[in-house]
């Protein structure tokens, strides 16, 4: 992925992209929470789609680089049980894997709409259209596997919460520019890679190339 290899397509079809990932992985870690018994992001307003899922500098970052992040969600560790079982930090582990279960998910059905998009609409639509699509699938498994790095303000932060690591908040935009560096200069993807190289063929098929 050569992040700084931008069109004015590219870019356009990366924040569509991004919001769709954003919002969609925000809600499945809000709902991950929720049915786990914390009911503090059905308050914050977190369990729906919605634009306080999107961050801007995250979504600014993926536009830039193909890599991003959403807003942060609070989540009580304390509150999060399996019946009558409290799961304490184990939770904190359960919910940012489901969250990028849910975008490896998205990537997958989201392929099948190519095909058909191609085929139905007229050639110079189909194709750009096609094109958006298989972009969207390889950056869901991209945002996947970015998304569990142990580092604000990415989901993988909660990782560290598990450890009793709890870190000032300002360190989450302190972060962010730390993680939009990092991704101008390719070592995100370069960290990503053999991951990548593992999970998209399975999900993606042939369109797992970037």
């Amino acid at each position: 992925m050569n992040g700084l290899d931008l069109t004015v397509s590219l870019v356009v079809m990366r924040l569509i992209a991004g919001i769709i990932i954003a919002m969609t992985h925000g809600l499945a870690l809000a709902a991950a929470a929720y049915y786990l018994g914390d009911k503090g992001p059905y308050y914050d307003g977190r369990l729906k789609l919605h634009w306080e899922h999107l961050d801007l500098l995250g979504l600014g970052s993926l536009m830039l680089t193909g890599f991003g992040w959403g807003q942060p969600i609070a989540i009580d560790k304390d509150q999060l049980k399996i019946g009558t079982h409290k799961l304490g930090a184990f939770g904190l582990i359960l919910i940012p894997l489901a969250g990028s279960l849910a975008l490896l998910l998205m990537g997958f059905v989201i392929l099948l709409l190519a095909g058909p998009l191609l085929t139905s609409l007229e050639f110079t639509s189909g194709v750009a259209a096609a094109a958006a699509v298989r972009l969207t699938a390889r950056l869901c498994v991209w945002m996947a596997l970015f998304s569990l790095i142990p580092f604000p303000p990415l989901a993988g932060a909660y990782f560290l919460k598990a450890l009793g690591l709890n870190l000032p908040r300002f360190i989450e935009t302190f972060g962010g520019w730390v993680l939009l560096l990092i991704s101008v200069f390719g070592i995100s993807q370069l960290i990503l890679m053999p991951a990548y190289n593992v999970i998209a063929p399975l999900l993606l098929g042939m369109d797992a190339a970037y």
